[in-house]
């Protein structure tokens, strides 16, 4: 195989530097907590540079050798329940109490990424291209997104986006959502950082199904996912009885009101005391503010139940002039 630049996976030239990204070749200076630089799974996937971490997993840039195209990789990896080995490439539990919440998940982890490849092509959903276990944990593959996130790109433009731009992009992800929902698995981690734009087309996808879970109320989840700001309060609560649907409807419709109005909705958590939520200051549609403050509404029973329910309030049909 010809060299390869782990910081952006394409052949290097063989000179010092990378001839595409002009990174220094060679091994990567990483943490040790990641998966080793240069490593391989089920000898077809060469592991690259990190790309981000959540709670649940670490993902990183790879090429399937195979085919030379760039995928990413998310490996789980929940926060402070398990190791990196001293191999730089297995994982373990950090305790023996740990364990038995690591395997449960991992197990989740792989049955929920089966479900999920089943939506891949779905508009607004990135692509799964295999999951397999190594290493004592769990792997997900998918397509290498191609372009900045959704908070990079309201940064570029000063904070703030269009109305009707931010609401004709988040159309296709509202209806592929809708489906995912109906086959019982919640995202929980929608934020512009997790919303990609893809080049060159423009169209979205939303990455980092590592906290996606069942709604299942016998199921105690004890590592808290919570995103300030895009985060409905129920997911600051141990048990996911309270999760639904709804609670992506929050953290979308927390999304679209940050792209209108240039600044985060205030965190839910500190709204316990008081339900009333301003609203937008910016001037928006009629449409568009009833039906994204409806969503962000603090108790799971007064916002939208689902998204079907927030697209019927958010492109209501053309009202007939006959």
């Amino acid at each position: 195989m010809k060299p390869i630049c782990l910081s952006c996976m394409t052949e290097n030239g063989g000179g010092a530097f990378c001839t595409n990204c002009g990174a220094k070749t060679g091994t990567l200076n990483q943490a040790p907590h990641l998966l080793k630089a240069g490593s391989f799974l089920k000898g077809i996937y060469l592991i690259g540079r990190a790309l981000g971490q959540g709670g649940f997993g670490i993902t990183y840039a790879g090429l399937d050798c195979r085919t030379a195209q760039k995928v990413a990789i998310k490996e789980f990896y929940p926060n402070g329940f398990v190791k990196r080995n001293d191999d730089g490439t297995g994982v373990s539990p950090t305790s023996q109490e740990n364990s038995g919440f690591f395997m449960t998940s991992k197990s989740r982890f792989i049955d929920e990424a089966s479900r999920l490849a089943r939506f891949s092509g779905k508009p607004g959903i990135v692509e799964i291209c295999g999951f397999f276990e190594e290493n004592g944990t769990a792997y997900i593959i998918m397509e290498f997104i191609e372009g900045p996130t959704l908070k990079h790109v309201l940064t570029q433009m000063g904070g703030t986006m269009p109305e009707q731009h931010v609401l004709q992009l988040m159309c296709p992800l509202i209806y592929s959502l809708a489906e995912i929902h109906k086959t019982g698995i919640i995202h929980r981690d929608i934020a512009p950082d997790n919303i990609m734009l893809r080049y060159p087309c423009g169209s979205v996808k939303l990455l980092d199904f590592g906290a996606a879970r069942e709604i299942d109320a016998s199921f105690q989840n004890t590592v808290a996912v919570a995103k300030h700001g895009y985060a409905p309060e129920e997911q600051y609560e141990s048990n996911r009885a309270r999760n639904g649907p709804w609670t992506d409807v929050y953290a979308l419709c927390a999304t679209i009101f940050h792209a209108i109005e240039g600044a985060p909705a205030p965190e839910s958590h500190s709204r316990i005391r008081q339900e009333t939520f301003m609203g937008f200051t910016k001037p928006v549609s009629a449409t568009t503010k009833v039906a994204i403050e409806k969503g962000l509404a603090l108790f799971p029973q007064n916002r939208w139940q689902s998204m079907y329910e927030l697209s019927a309030a958010l492109y209501p049909p053309p009202v007939s002039r006959a």
